[in-house]
C-alpha cells in the first residue's frame, strides 16, 4: 500500500474517534443517558426532569386553575375534588393524551371517580408522605445507597394492584407542554388502566345497594357495611359451625365402632374450626371489600385449620393401628419375634416427623403466597449464617435430642415396649418423642428422660433381643444346711409355677461363703420380664419357708460365740 494512502486512512480513523468524543457531551446536554431518561410515559418527547409533551388533554375544557406544581398538591387537589363529588375538576389531574379526543371529555369525569375509588378503598396512599417540591426531589435520602438521592423525579409511583395476575402501577408524572411550568398529572397508562382496576377492584353488587351511611370508611380505607358484613359472616360462622359439631357428636356417641369414637374426641375441634374459617373465608372472599390483611389473615387461618386437621388424623390413625394390636404396653413384652414393636416404634416416630412435615408445608403456603412474606423470607435468608450460628447454639439441648431421636429410630436401642432398666428402675417404653422418652415404670408413675441419654450412656434392654428373662433367687443359710434338700425342693416348687418358661433347668449354686453363712443362689426363668419378677418372688418365699421348717429352723443363719473356760 502507498505511504500517502496509509497516512491519509490514519488520519480518517483518528477524526472519527475525536468526533465520537466531541458528540458524547452534547448528546448528555440534550436528553441525557438513558438511565437518566428512563420512565417515559404519554405523547411527546422528554427532558431529564420532565417529560415533554406537544399537548395535554386538549378537547377537555375547564373552568378551574388548578394547583398541579408538586407530587403532593396534585394528589391533594384531586383527592379533595373527587370526594365533594367535583370528578370533571379532579380530572384536570389526568392526562388524557392516549384517549380519543371526541371522547375526552365525556369519559375524564368517569375516569376520574372510578380512579378515586380504588385509591381510597383498594390501595391506601398516603399523599403527605409525598415530595412537595416542584422537581420532586427527595429532601432526604432513603438510604446512603439511594440512587435517587439528588437528582429530580420525573415520575412518582404511589402503589399498585394486581389485575389478571399483574400489577398495574398508579404513577404520577412530571411533564410540560411547550414552555409553559411543568405540572405533575397521573401518567397516560394509569389512566389507560383505570377500567380494568375498577373493573377488578371496583365495588360489587351489595355496595351499590348500600346506603350512603353504610359506604363510610371505617378502620382505614375499608366501609363500613363491609365491617358488619363481616362480623355478621363470622358470627354466623360460629352458629353453623357449632351446629355441625353437635350433629356429628349425637351420631358419633352412638357409633359401636371405636375409630367413629375417636372422631369425636379427635377430630371435632379441628373440623369445627375448619368449617368455621371456611364460612367466614368463601362469602368474604367473594362478596366483601376487605383489606388484605384481613384476606391474610383468614389465609393464614385456613391453612392452620387444614394443618391441624391434618395432624389429629394422623394420630387417631396411628393410634387405631396401635390399639388393634396391644392394648397394654406391657403385653408387648412378651412378643418374641419383636414385630410389634418395631411397628409401633416406627408409627411413633413417624408420626411426629409427618406432623414435622405439615407445619412445613403449611409454612411454606403461607410465605409463598404473599409478597410481604417472601421479603421476610429474602431477609431471614441473607442472615441465615448468623442466624444458623446462634440457633445452634441456643437450642443445642434441643437440637441434640432431635438428633438423638433420629439416631434411636434407625439403630433401634430401644422401641416402644421394651423393658428397660433406667439407673436402677424397671419400667416399660411407653413412648418415643422428638426429644424424650416415656418410660412407664412399676407402679404406674411415668419418667421422662432425654433422648440423648439412651446414646450417650449405658443402660439394661432386656427385651432387645429375646424378651425371656432369668431372675436370681439368693438365700443366706447355716454352714450346716442340706443344699440337695434346698435343691430338689427348688425343683419341684418351679414345676408347678404356670409362669416357668423350662427353658433353663432349675439350678441352686452356692454362690458365695461368708464368716457366718453361705449363699444359695437358685435361677428361674420366665417368657417376659413380668412374669420372671412375680414368679422369682413366689420361689424366694417357698424357699424361704422350706428352710425355716426344715429340721426346725437349724439350717437358718446363726451366729456362734466360743465361750472359754479357764481351769
Amino acid at each position: 500500500m502507498p505511504h500517502h494512502a496509509r497516512f491519509l486512512r490514519i488520519v480518517a480513523l483518528s477524526f472519527s474517534i475525536g468526533s465520537l468524543f466531541c458528540l458524547q457531551p452534547l448528546a448528555s446536554a440534550q436528553g441525557g443517558s438513558p438511565r437518566e431518561t428512563e420512565g417515559l410515559d404519554g405523547l411527546g418527547g422528554f427532558q431529564r426532569a420532565f417529560h415533554s409533551l406537544d399537548e395535554l388533554n386538549r378537547g377537555f375544557d375547564h373552568d378551574t386553575d388548578p394547583n398541579l406544581a408538586t407530587p403532593q398538591a396534585t394528589l391533594a387537589f384531586f383527592s379533595q375534588a373527587a370526594a365533594d363529588g367535583r370528578y370533571r375538576d379532579a380530572a384536570q389531574a389526568l392526562n388524557l393524551n392516549l384517549l380519543p379526543v371526541a371522547e375526552r371529555a365525556r369519559l375524564a369525569p368517569v375516569l376520574a371517580e372510578q380512579l378515586h375509588y380504588v385509591m381510597e378503598k383498594r390501595l391506601g396512599y398516603d399523599w403527605e408522605a409525598l415530595p412537595d417540591r416542584p422537581d420532586g426531589m427527595r429532601e432526604s435520602p432513603v438510604s446512603n445507597n439511594d440512587p435517587l438521592a439528588g437528582r429530580p423525579r420525573r415520575s412518582i409511583a404511589l402503589g399498585s394492584l394486581e389485575v389478571d395476575e399483574r400489577d398495574r402501577v398508579i404513577r404520577l408524572q412530571r411533564v410540560r407542554v411547550g414552555q409553559a411550568a411543568p405540572v405533575w398529572v397521573f401518567s397516560a397508562q394509569t389512566v389507560g388502566h383505570i377500567d380494568a382496576l375498577y373493573e377488578v377492584h371496583g365495588p360489587g353488587p351489595i355496595e351499590r345497594w348500600m346506603p350512603a351511611w353504610a359506604k363510610a370508611t371505617a378502620l382505614g380505607h375499608t366501609s363500613l357495611w363491609a365491617w358488619l358484613l363481616l362480623a355478621s359472616f363470622m358470627l354466623a360462622a360460629i352458629a353453623i359451625a357449632w351446629g355441625i359439631r353437635r350433629l356429628a357428636a349425637r351420631w358419633l356417641r352412638g357409633a359401636e365402632n371405636h375409630w367413629l369414637r375417636g372422631m369425636e374426641n379427635r377430630l371435632a375441634s379441628p373440623i369445627t374450626f375448619l368449617a368455621w374459617v371456611l364460612f367466614v373465608y368463601v362469602p368474604t372472599k367473594i362478596l366483601l371489600p376487605i383489606p388484605k390483611w384481613i384476606q391474610t389473615a383468614l389465609v393464614i387461618l385456613l391453612v392452620t385449620a387444614l394443618t391441624w386437621l391434618a395432624m389429629r388424623f394422623v394420630e387417631l390413625l396411628t393410634e387405631h393401628i396401635a390399639r388393634n394390636k396391644v392394648d397394654d404396653i406391657s403385653d408387648l413384652d412378651g412378643n418374641d419375634d419383636g414385630a410389634d414393636q418395631r411397628m409401633l416404634t416406627y408409627l411413633s416416630v413417624g408420626r411426629r416427623v409427618l406432623f414435622f412435615v405439615f407445619f412445613l408445608v403449611g409454612l411454606g403456603i403461607v410465605l409463598a403466597r404473599f409478597d410481604s412474606s417472601r421479603s421476610a423470607g429474602l431477609s431471614l435468608m441473607a442472615s441465615a449464617g448468623v442466624a444458623t450460628v446462634l440457633l445452634g447454639i441456643a437450642a443445642q439441648p434441643v437440637l441434640g435430642n432431635i438428633a438423638a431421636g433420629l439416631q434411636v429410630a434407625l439403630s433401634k436401642p430401644i422401641r416402644i415396649g421394651d423393658s428397660v432398666q433406667y439407673e436402677g428402675r424397671w419400667g416399660y417404653v411407653e413412648d418415643i418423642t422428638y426429644t424424650y422418652v416415656l418410660i412407664q415404670v412399676w407402679d404406674q408413675r411415668r419418667l421422662v428422660v432425654p433422648l440423648r441419654y439412651f446414646v450417650t450412656h449405658p443402660f439394661e434392654n432386656w427385651t432387645m433381643r429375646d424378651a425371656r428373662v432369668v431372675k436370681p433367687v439368693c438365700l443366706y443359710a447355716d454352714f450346716t444346711v442340706d443344699v440337695q434338700a434346698v435343691r430338689d425342693h427348688f425343683e419341684s416348687v418351679l414345676r408347678d409355677d404356670d409362669d416357668w418358661d423350662e427353658e433353663k433347668e432349675p439350678i441352686v449354686q452356692v454362690t458365695e461363703v461368708g464368716d457366718e453363712t453361705v449363699e444359695l443362689r437358685a435361677l428361674c426363668s420366665a417368657k417376659d420380664s413380668a412374669k420372671a419378677w412375680d414368679l422369682h418372688c413366689r420361689v424366694r418365699e417357698a424357699l424361704v419357708a422350706f428352710l425355716r421348717d426344715l429340721d426346725g429352723g437349724r439350717y437358718l443363719p446363726r451366729r456362734r460365740h466360743l465361750v472359754e473356760r479357764s481351769g
